[in-house]
């Protein structure tokens, strides 16, 4: 159960922290551009929904099993 844990973590919550923290330092020194817009501007702005697409993978691989043995079809207890 624990390593299920951690993998949801690191998916939902490591993944995202260390993909715009860890990469910054090394795009912030980059002149171009995207779409118009600054490179590193473009990147934490990607990485709003790339961050919910993770938290919802690790919600469906490893955390919704938790959900469905709880709840009965009419969403009571």
């Amino acid at each position: 159960m624990l390593s299920r844990q951690f993998a949801s973590v690191l998916v939902g919550l490591v993944i995202p922290f260390a993909a715009v923290l860890g990469v910054i330092p090394f795009i912030s020194k980059m002149g171009s551009t995207v779409l118009g817009f600054p490179i590193l501007y473009f990147w934490v702005f990607l990485w709003f929904p790339l961050t919910t697409v993770c938290l919802c993978i690790s919600w469906h691989f490893f955390d919704r099993h938790a959900y469905e043995d709880g709840f009965d079809e009419g969403g009571d207890q």
